[in-house]
């Protein structure tokens, strides 16, 4: 682990980007330029880019570009379409499909003004917290290569901690923001549902998925957030002004660390850093107090699980749709086959009551809010996976009940429409991340991003690379 002196600025960060373009002391074509050298120079270890997009990134630096974040270089995780570059979702039967349009968040992206560079790994079609398919291979973590980047914005990831680019696009339908950004010792916010751009029609709880970034300071979030959220009358939420400051009043916080499906305590480590952060936060001047869970966990692990599979083996069919041919469980990596296999018990009853059970699961979890203001946990339960543990060629069957212990306290915030942070508070005993998450009512982003400077200021987490470190501003 190295550090860097506060004292140097922060000229590596977006924000710091910016401020150089605005003053003359450097070009757009100039930052991708560098950025696509680092990404060429760090991808052999890390194996972060599943589509490059060099020479149309080049093409766009060379030319005037609007908005707030123009003219910085990002990434775009092979999850949303671009027109024209390949959308696989880190899937072998997809590597021939072509993008034929847009989507909304791409469309916010551009209008926001990053150039994107490549399109970063994911994991086959996304459902799981490592970043590991027979498209391209194991993704590896900056931190340590024996070790998984998180998923399933482990690419983008390891692309931002690693220095390639300051900040990157991920997206999040159980956790994937969070589940990236706190293994690689990063800034990961979820929005609430309808708060992005081209969310406007997502009112269900049945709608999960939502895009955001992951990167090194809490500003570049609130950045990246304040440029691509949406100001549409018809949103669910008024604009949230841009985030500059930290928190200035005491906040009611609710901890708890228990994994939900058997109530077992987190390991060491991550117990050790969730305690230390507690105790951070009784520092500040925050009422922390033991939080129960609201709901049944046991109950609420079988309902995610019916759901996860029953909405996995549905979503192959809209791949299908898509690719404009059938895709067959041959197609697909033994992992993804087999969770199949499983999603094809869950009949439509057994998926609509599962539904039914995690609106009762998300009634009781908003009712919290009305008595605190933030609900905290960790990110994940024990100190990140290595290479392989949940990789494809293992089976959904064997490894669920450790998956879900192990990641199994973000996907309640995808449910309920609440917005959510990881934030990267210490280190495990061996010097990988830990991230500790916190939540709030929907449409409190501007809370949280508040409360994350505030711990930014007394951890100063952007001041620590790791051993894999591209960028020498």
């Amino acid at each position: 682990m190295t550090s860097r002196n506060a004292s140097t600025g922060r000229a590596d960060d977006m924000t710091g980007m910016r401020e150089t373009l605005e003053a003359g002391l450097t070009t757009s074509t100039a930052l991708v330029e560098r950025a696509i050298e680092r990404a060429e120079a760090v991808n052999p270890q890390l194996n972060l880019i599943a589509w490059p997009n060099f020479e149309r990134a080049r093409a766009e630096a060379a030319v005037t570009r609007t908005g707030p974040l123009a003219g910085i270089p990002t990434m775009i995780k092979d999850a949303i379409m671009e027109k024209g570059v390949p959308a696989s979702w880190g899937s072998a039967a997809l590597r021939d499909h072509i993008a034929r349009e847009d989507s909304p968040y791409t469309q916010a992206i551009a209008n926001a003004g990053p150039i994107s560079i490549a399109r970063t790994t994911m994991p086959e079609l996304g459902l799981n917290v490592v970043t590991e398919s027979p498209l391209v291979g194991a993704t590896r973590n900056p931190w340590n290569r024996d070790y998984a980047p998180g998923g399933s914005s482990g690419g983008a990831a390891a692309a931002v901690a690693a220095g390639v680019v300051p900040i990157a696009h991920a997206s999040d339908g159980l956790g994937s923001i969070r589940h990236g950004a706190a293994p690689c010792g990063l800034v990961g916010l979820k929005p609430s549902r309808g708060r992005n751009f081209g969310d406007v029609a997502m009112r269900a709880i049945s709608d999960l998925g939502v895009n955001g970034c992951v990167s090194r300071t809490v500003r570049d979030t609130a950045a990246w957030f304040d440029a691509t959220q949406t100001r549409s009358p018809d949103a669910a939420f008024a604009p949230a002004p841009m985030v500059t400051a930290p928190i200035d009043t005491r906040l009611s916080i609710q901890a708890y660390s228990a994994v939900m499906r058997t109530g077992a305590a987190p390991d060491a480590s991550v117990g050790r850093v969730f305690a230390d952060t507690i105790d951070l936060l009784g520092r500040l001047g925050h009422r922390v107090a033991d939080g129960s869970l609201p709901f049944d966990g046991p109950r609420a692990i079988g309902a995610l699980n019916d759901i996860a599979e029953g909405r996995f083996v549905r979503s192959i069919n809209d791949m299908a749709a898509l690719i404009g041919r059938p895709i067959e469980l041959a197609d697909l990596e033994y992992r993804s086959a087999t969770l199949v296999a499983a999603g094809r018990h869950i009949d439509d009853e057994r998926y609509a009551g599962a539904l039914q059970q995690m609106e009762k699961n998300v009634a009781l979890y908003l009712e919290r809010f009305d008595a605190i203001d933030i609900w905290m946990t960790p990110t994940f339960s024990t100190e990140i996976v290595r290479i392989g543990v949940f990789g494809p060629e293992t089976s959904w069957d064997a490894t669920r009940d450790h998956l879900i212990d192990y990641a199994g306290y973000c996907w309640i915030d995808n449910f309920a429409g609440t917005p959510s942070i990881s934030l990267p508070l210490g280190f495990s005993d061996n010097g990988l991340p830990v991230g500790i998450q916190f939540a709030t009512k929907p449409g409190g982003e501007t809370l949280l991003l508040r409360l994350a400077y505030q711990l930014e200021a007394a951890i100063e987490w952007g001041q620590r690379t790791p051993p894999i470190w591209v960028c020498q501003e």
